[in-house]
């Protein structure tokens, strides 16, 4: 039986790395996650602070971030 909440770490991103495929800075990628969660378009559950500076990101976030980079 497969649990819905398990999430393949495969999908899951650190910052840098996301950062990397969005083609932007690292920083600017989090200020940017920030704003979105604090618009409420990124939600708990798809980013979380996981050290120093660095930040996880699921599927849905990047989706999210992807979004309004092309909107800029």
């Amino acid at each position: 039986m497969e649990d819905k909440n398990n999430v393949d770490v495969n999908e899951v991103l650190i910052s840098k790395e996301a950062a990397s495929k969005l083609n932007i800075d690292s920083a600017y990628l989090v200020r940017l996650a920030k704003e979105l969660k604090r618009q409420g378009k990124i939600k708990d559950s798809d980013m979380r602070l996981a050290g120093t500076r660095t930040y996880i990101f699921n599927a849905a976030a990047i989706n999210v971030l992807k979004s309004a980079l092309k909107r800029k």
